[in-house]
C-alpha cells in the first residue's frame, strides 16, 4: 500500500511542477513579454526557468517513483510466498 501512495504522490507532484512552470510561461506570453523588444528572449527565458524549489520537488518525486516500485515489488514478493 505504501508502495502506491508513493508512486501516487511522485506522480502528482512531478505534474503539479509542471503545471505550476506552464501556467507561468502562459501568463507571461499572455501579457506580450515573450516578443517584447524591451524584454530579452534570455531575460524571458531566465524568468520562465524552473526555479531551484522546482526542481527540487521534481528530483524528490523523481526519486519517490523508484522506492515505491521497490516497495511494490518487495509486497508482491512477500506476498506470493507460501507459509513455512
Amino acid at each position: 500500500m505504501l508502495g502506491i501512495v508513493l508512486i501516487a504522490i511522485g506522480i502528482a507532484v512531478a505534474f503539479a511542477v509542471r503545471a505550476v512552470s506552464f501556467a507561468r510561461y502562459m501568463h507571461l506570453e499572455d501579457l506580450g513579454l515573450d516578443v517584447d523588444p524591451a524584454v530579452g528572449s534570455e531575460l524571458f527565458s531566465q524568468i520562465v526557468a524552473p526555479t531551484l524549489v522546482e526542481r527540487t520537488f521534481v528530483y524528490v518525486s523523481l526519486g519517490l517513483v523508484p522506492a515505491g516500485l521497490v516497495l511494490l515489488i518487495l509486497a508482491w514478493r512477500l506476498r506470493s510466498r507460501p507459509p513455512t
